[in-house]
């Protein structure tokens, strides 16, 4: 389905909702799944709406909603003779809810006052709904009928997600899907549990403690790559192994006039947590990434692989399978400075319109003016195709959004509890404020852990492949990363690096490093 198709079949749904929630009568409600369920596929959900507000004026609709697929169809009967049809609903096609409807013979006109009672207000057996649904493929569940009020949102879970047995089947309501949709970003309010939360905060500030070195020398391989000396800019690798402690890497960013504590640096970043080693020796080289488990930081590794994030990754993406492409940790520390706007997609390998980051706080982050540095994200620009392709990666237009979107695009989502999550399109484009005060809630420093998945049919660029090769896995050439991303920004290569020479451009690939982890049954990891 295009874009447009999605958003109308959205609004229709949300309409729907919204108008039968009114209805003075009776609902009732029964869930359908697919047949290949057990698999990771979303149920359908069949919603009767039945009105009987004044005699002689009886009838219902009922609609079926597939919350992936964003396919709605409408299973309607009518009450005289009986006749059920199948009518679907494509994007931009209008629906009205039926409140009442007078029964009508065969002929179309209206019955007459003495019609047979026994066909005012019968409702539909859930037998005739059962072979209605068996007749467009799919196979029905036996479940208990709910008297809450009825909303076409199948994405439910009956359980809050817990580090130990995460829930397959998120709650992420329409509406949301809808805001992601239109605006590239979204929030997820108590998304995952505080618990959770204060787990990956325990494992992941110790992580970056340990392994500050590995964090200072990325911020120097950034600078040496986009250097104006050309010395720099083919030297880089060699220069970086040379480095041994965080001070050296501060020394030498301070003689590119750089000051790495007073604003100059937007954070420490750290990749790949999820399956980085434990021995400091590798995390250290520059190679965050290495496939060895680290037993350090389960709940990290546990929250990246779990279908409850993976499944809800290919909900707002509407995509069928995800891939994990990366996790990073962002410590910002008091009196870093603002991180200039920018799009993930720009830094990653692939070619591809569909990438979602959750962006995780460790801590509560309030209001921007009480030192909240949460997310600022542009509204649409992530469908903003113009701006790239009119004005390149380097234009002067990015230094005047202001004036392209406007004061009221720019949008947050602060105040952010513990648990709640910001998602967003890998082009949308978003920035954070400096961190020039103390955060009393979050304790000083802010940490932040996003999650990034991809569509799994995503295919790596050849011009990233083309200088990793695997014919020297183990140490590329000087001045290879700068020319490999010459199309993007060099800020994530430390997250591909060690797994995209592996990978044939333009293919559909498997690699361990970066597993397909939706749906279920074709999960490659454990």
């Amino acid at each position: 389905m295009t874009r447009q198709s999605i958003i109308s079949v959205l609004v229709v749904a949300c309409w729907i909702q919204e108008a039968c929630s009114s209805l003075p009568s009776s609902a009732s409600s029964t869930s359908l799944s697919s047949s290949d369920a057990a698999n990771g596929s979303s149920a359908w959900q069949w919603q009767r709406y039945h009105s009987s507000s004044r005699k002689g004026q009886t009838g219902h609709s009922c609609f079926l909603f597939h919350s992936t697929a964003r396919k709605c169809v409408r299973l309607q009967q009518n009450d005289t003779s009986a006749r059920k049809t199948i009518e679907p609903l494509g994007g931009g096609i209008a629906l009205r809810a039926s409140r009442s409807t007078k029964p009508k013979d065969d002929s179309g006109t209206a019955s007459k006052k003495g019609a047979s009672s026994s066909s005012r207000g019968r409702r539909m057996k859930k037998s005739d709904i059962d072979n209605l649904v068996r007749g467009i493929g799919l196979e029905p569940v036996a479940t208990t009928e709910s008297s809450s009020s009825p909303i076409i949102d199948t994405m439910s879970s009956s359980s809050s997600p817990t580090i130990d047995g995460l829930s397959s089947s998120p709650e992420i309501s329409l509406q949301t899907q809808l805001d992601y949709s239109r605006h590239g970003h979204a929030v997820l309010r108590s998304f995952l549990p505080t618990t959770l939360i204060q787990n990956l905060r325990s494992e992941l500030v110790p992580y970056a403690a340990k392994h500050a070195l590995s964090a200072w020398r990325q911020k120097v391989e950034v600078q040496l790559a986009d250097s104006p000396e050309e010395y720099h800019r083919n030297n880089v690798r060699s220069i970086v192994d040379n480095l041994t402690t965080a001070e050296e890497c501060q020394e030498l960013l301070e003689s590119f006039g750089i000051d790495p504590f007073d604003g100059d640096l937007p954070f420490l970043q750290h990749f790949n947590i999820w399956r980085s080693s434990s021995s400091s020796s590798s995390s250290e080289s520059g190679e965050e990434g290495s496939n060895t488990i680290n037993n350090k930081t389960p709940t990290v590794r546990g929250l990246c692989l779990s279908p409850y994030l993976a499944h809800a990754a290919s909900i707002l993406l509407d995509v069928p399978s995800v891939r994990l492409y990366q996790d990073s940790l962002f410590h910002k520390r008091v009196g870093d400075g603002w991180t200039p706007w920018h799009s993930d997609a720009r830094m990653s390998p692939f070619d591809t319109s569909k990438m979602i980051s959750f962006w995780i706080p460790l801590q509560n982050v309030p209001l921007p003016e009480d030192g909240g540095t949460g997310l600022l994200f542009v509204d649409g620009s992530h469908s903003d195709f113009a701006l790239p392709f009119w004005n390149g990666a380097e234009g002067n237009e990015y230094d005047r959004l202001e004036n392209r979107y406007g004061d009221e695009a720019v949008r947050h989502h602060m105040p952010l509890e513990v648990g709640s999550v910001t998602v967003h399109n890998g082009w949308t484009l978003h920035c954070a404020d400096s961190a020039e005060f103390f955060n009393e809630d979050g304790g000083g420093d802010r940490y932040a852990l996003s999650i990034t998945y991809v569509d799994a049919r995503a295919e790596v660029r050849e011009d990233v492949v083309s200088s990793h090769t695997t014919r020297d896995k183990s140490r590329m050439k000087d001045g290879d990363d700068a020319a490999a991303i010459a199309k993007g920004d060099n800020e994530d290569v430390w997250s591909f690096r060690s797994w995209v020479g592996e990978v044939q451009p333009r293919t559909q690939f498997r690699n361990a490093q970066v597993p397909i982890v939706w749906p279920i049954n074709e999960r490659e990891c454990e």
